[in-house]
C-alpha cells in the first residue's frame, strides 16, 4: 500500500468523528425526536436489561499487587492504624424501559442489593490500653421493585420512582467495645452485643415463611438546562451545561422485620489476669465469666420488631459539554451527601464527591472515567460499553479503598457487567 492510500484511509476513518464534534451525537430533548443525525445509534425507545450487576470489595490491610506476589509479606504495623472492611453487592435481575416519542418514559425494575463493612479499631487489634473503645460491624440485604417514570414540564426534565422494597437480613450496628489496662494488673476484655435481624425464621422448620414487611422509599430528581436558558451558550458556547438535582430512597416507610438472632458476650474478663496461673486464662463457662468464653447465642421472634430504611442521598450534578454543546464528551462534577441507617449514631452522614468523563463516540462506542467518594469509600473506575441498539454490552472495572492513596494502588477491586436488548 503506497503513502497515498494511506493517506486516504486514515482521512476516511476522521471524517465521521469530525461530523460528530459538529453536531450532536443524540440527546433526550422531546422536540429533537425524529431529528436525522447521521453516524449516530439512535437512541432505544424500548430497552430490556437482564443480569446486569455491580460487585466490589476493598481492605485497608492488604492491596491486590500484594495478594498476588509469589512471597506474601505481612506489615503487622498497619494494624496499629486499625482494619477496615467494606463490600457492597448490587443485581437487577430485569427491567423494562420504554420511551415515547413526546418524551415521557416509563418502565418497571427489580434490584437486589447487599452492603456490609467491619471496621475495628487500632488499638484493639495490637492490644494496646485503652478504655470502652468502640468498633463497628454492619450489613443489610435489600431486594426492591421500582416503577419508573420521567417527563417534560416546560423545560425542566422530571423523574420519579417509587419503590416498594424488603429488608431480607440486617445487622444492627453492634456495640463491640474493647478495654486494655494495666493500673492494678492486667485487665482485657472485649464485650460484644451482634444482632442479626432477617425477613424469615432461620431455622425454617415449617420452610421457608416470610414474616418481614416491606417498606416505601421514593427516588425523585430534576433536571435543567440552565445555560441554554439564560442564553449562556451564546455568548461562550463551550459552556453548555445542565443542573440536576436527585433525592435518593427518600424514606416514606421503613421495611420491618422481627425474626433476630442474638449474639452477646465478653471476652476476656474484669478481673486482672492471673499469668503465674495459665490455666485460669482458658476458663469459662460460655456465660461471659472466664476470659476467653464467647457468650451466648439465642433466637427469637421479637414482637416489637425493627425497622430498617435504605441509604438516604442528596446529589447535585452539572452534566457540561465542553465541545460546544457537542455530546461527543460529557463531564459531570457531582456533589451530595448520604445519611446509612448502617452506622452507629453519630456516625450516619457522610459526603459525597466525584467527577466523571464519558467519551460517547456516534453513541455506539462508549467510555467512562471517574473518580468519586461515594458510600465511603475513594472508587476510581472505568466503564466501557458497544452499543448496536439491538443490543448494548457494557463491562467496567474499578479500584476502591476506604484510603485515598490505597485506592491507586489496589486496596479494593470492583466489576461491573450488563445487557441490553431493544430498539
Amino acid at each position: 500500500m503506497n503513502k497515498l492510500s494511506i493517506i486516504l484511509l486514515i482521512l476516511i476513518l476522521i471524517l465521521p468523528l469530525t461530523a460528530l464534534a459538529a453536531e450532536e451525537p443524540f440527546g433526550d430533548d422531546p422536540l429533537d425526536v425524529g431529528a436525522k443525525r447521521p453516524f449516530v445509534v439512535h437512541e432505544r425507545n424500548f430497552e430490556i436489561g437482564f443480569l446486569n450487576m455491580n460487585v466490589g470489595i476493598s481492605n485497608s490491610f492488604m492491596g491486590v499487587s500484594e495478594i498476588f506476589k509469589k512471597t506474601i509479606v505481612l506489615d503487622l504495623d498497619r494494624l496499629a492504624d486499625g482494619f477496615n472492611l467494606n463490600f457492597g453487592f448490587e443485581l437487577s435481575p430485569f427491567y423494562l424501559h420504554m420511551k415515547m416519542k413526546n418524551g415521557m418514559a416509563f418502565g418497571i425494575e427489580t434490584n437486589v442489593e447487599a452492603t456490609g463493612a467491619l471496621d475495628l479499631k487500632g488499638n484493639l487489634l495490637t492490644l494496646h490500653e485503652a478504655t470502652k473503645e468502640y468498633s463497628d460491624i454492619s450489613a443489610a440485604v435489600f431486594a426492591s421493585i421500582t416503577p419508573t417514570s420521567s417527563f417534560h414540564i416546560q423545560k425542566f426534565k422530571i423523574k420519579v420512582n417509587p419503590s416498594l422494597f424488603w429488608s431480607l437480613a440486617y445487622i444492627k450496628p453492634p456495640a463491640i467495645t474493647y478495654t486494655m489496662s494495666n493500673d492494678d494488673g492486667t485487665v482485657l476484655y472485649i464485650d460484644y452485643n451482634l444482632d442479626l435481624y432477617t425477613a424469615f425464621p432461620l431455622n425454617m422448620s415449617g420452610g421457608l415463611t416470610l414474616t418481614g414487611k416491606p417498606g416505601f422509599d421514593i427516588t425523585m430528581g430534576v433536571e435543567y438546562p440552565l445555560a441554554k436558558e439564560i442564553g449562556l451558550t451564546k455568548i461562550l458556547p463551550f459552556l453548555d451545561f445542565s443542573v440536576a438535582l436527585d433525592f435518593v430512597n427518600v424514606p416514606i416507610a421503613g421495611s420491618m422485620m422481627h425474626d433476630h438472632l442474638q449474639m452477646n458476650g465478653r471476652i476476656g474478663s474484669d478481673q486482672p489476669l492471673d499469668f503465674n496461673d495459665i490455666g485460669s486464662l482458658f476458663e469459662g463457662d460460655g456465660s461471659g465469666d472466664g476470659p476467653f468464653s464467647i457468650g451466648e447465642m439465642a433466637s427469637s421472634y421479637d414482637k416489637s420488631g425493627v425497622l430498617v430504611y435504605r441509604p438516604f442521598k442528596m446529589l447535585l450534578s452539572v452534566p457540561w459539554h465542553p465541545l460546544f454543546g457537542s455530546k461527543l464528551l460529557t463531564i459531570t462534577p457531582v456533589i451530595g451527601f448520604c445519611i446509612n441507617s448502617l452506622y452507629s449514631e453519630g456516625n450516619r452522614g457522610t459526603i459525597e464527591a466525584g467527577i466523571s468523563a464519558k467519551l460517547s463516540i456516534a453513541n455506539c462506542f462508549l467510555a467512562t472515567l471517574s473518580l468519586s467518594y461515594t458510600d465511603r469509600m475513594f472508587v476510581n473506575s472505568l466503564l466501557l460499553a458497544l452499543n448496536l441498539r439491538a443490543f448494548e454490552f457494557f463491562i467496567g472495572a474499578d479500584l476502591r479503598s476506604t484510603d485515598f492513596a490505597r485506592s491507586w494502588s489496589g486496596g479494593g477491586l470492583g466489576v461491573a457487567l450488563g445487557f441490553k436488548f431493544g430498539w
